[in-house]
């Protein structure tokens, strides 16, 4: 087999409690946080706008999104900018406020153990070797159309 079919580049995204694993692919940028236009209604973790390259966004808190804990008073967020999946024109990118700097990995095929199914906007809860905490697959495509639907409100 090819190296390209045993292995995943991927970034590890700290949050509040179990970070998320996402592929290099998914992510355009990570840059500092900047709420642009606050939601006036929708759910309570979706922010509202950012704008970013000339584009507006919408923006989500990843960790409300998923359940987790607020993030701390202390923590400076950043806004890690994804790739759209659903092939929405509209939609090209979406914007996820997360809790400090991501980490590369590169995830093994042998060294990934699958440890819950997933809910909601989680695809699959994994643990990885080496790694201290579960880790959250997210369903990108779910989380795509929510921000979606929030945004149209």
């Amino acid at each position: 087999m090819s190296d390209a079919l045993d292995s995943l580049n991927g970034l590890i995204i700290p949050l509040t409690a179990e970070p998320l694993l996402l592929p290099n692919v998914a992510v355009a940028e990570l840059v500092g946080y900047r709420l642009v236009e606050t939601a006036a209604q929708g759910p309570d973790w979706f922010l509202g706008w950012a704008n970013w390259r000339d584009q507006r966004i919408p923006l989500a808190d990843a960790a409300q999104l998923l359940g987790q804990p607020p993030l701390a008073p202390d923590v400076a967020p950043r806004m890690l900018i994804l790739n759209a999946v659903g092939g929405d024109e509209r939609l090209r990118f979406i914007a996820l406020r997360v809790a400090g700097i991501p980490r590369s990995r590169r995830v093994l095929r042998g060294e990934i153990g699958r440890v819950a199914g997933g809910s909601g906007f989680v695809s699959q809860l994994v643990s990885l070797a080496d790694e201290e905490r579960s880790l959250l697959i997210p369903d990108l495509a779910a989380i795509e159309q929510a921000l979606a639907q929030a945004a149209a409100q």
